[in-house]
């Protein structure tokens, strides 16, 4: 009974001695690369909201390593990080360190906030808050401002694109009021709303905040007197002016 025990203890050390060896023999393999038991990775995605659309399995998809391996084995958590970033355009940051006592990888990555959608010719992409565009992700609908424009470049994000989509995301009201926006030559914006057949006409974004509120003026104060169906063009950068064109005049 005391032999049979004495085996079992001696075959459990040269288990354990035998996997320390494996480990360390694989974490010296490289200063950069790092051993790791693959079956107990784990992912951690942050600013998952509402309106976040990266998932975990998005990410485990894309790892340089099958999770169902059991076997300890080298990596390169620089290579998972540059993997991840290189392939998943809505991870906005990545961070992979691997745990000394238990050889565990933890995958840390902050995803992307969508604030704005938009067409083009090129086909469909995000914007989101940092100004960064992105293909639209198959299979994933995120309720926000959608603009549709022939063409797109650095030039149109940085000076209406990325504006628009700020002004819309700081102020609710106004978040959900169009269906749709619409840019036009000149450096018009036509923005259309939910409910009503009109084009409200914005030159540019830097007067947003005078330009808007002079809808709320449109509806209670045009609309009353000439009925709804008279104008259909409703111009508001005009200097405390609102300047309407009748729908024959279109």
């Amino acid at each position: 009974m005391k032999r049979k025990l004495l085996q079992l203890l001696l075959w459990l050390f040269a288990t354990v001695l035998l996997g320390g060896l494996v480990f360390g023999y694989i974490a010296l393999q490289g200063r950069a690369r790092y051993a790791i038991q693959p079956n107990l990775t784990r992912v951690k995605v942050s600013g998952v909201e509402k309106d976040a659309f990266l998932k975990k399995d998005d990410i485990m998809a894309v790892l340089p390593v099958s999770i169902q391996d059991t076997l300890p084995q080298p990596i390169s958590l620089t290579e998972v990080e540059r993997t991840i970033k290189s392939q998943i355009p809505y991870a906005k940051k990545v961070s992979a360190y691997v745990s000394p006592t238990n050889h565990q990888m933890t995958v840390r990555v902050d995803s992307r906030r969508p604030i704005l959608r938009f067409y083009t010719n090129d086909g469909a992409f995000y914007l989101d808050d940092e100004g960064t565009a992105m293909r639209t992700k198959s299979g994933a609908s995120i309720y926000v401002p959608v603009v549709k424009t022939d063409h797109v470049d650095s030039l149109t994000i940085r000076n209406t694109l990325f504006p628009l989509a700020q002004f819309l995301s700081e102020h609710d009201e106004w978040n959900t009021f169009f269906s749709f926006i619409e840019l036009k030559e000149g450096n018009r914006i036509h923005l259309y709303p939910r409910v009503g057949d009109y084009v409200f006409e914005v030159l540019g974004t830097s007067t947003l905040e005078e330009d808007l509120p002079k809808i709320h003026i449109f509806y209670t104060k045009i609309v009353p007197q000439v009925g709804a169906n008279r104008y259909q063009l409703i111009k508001l950068s005009y200097n405390k002016q609102i300047v309407c064109k009748r729908r024959e005049q279109l």
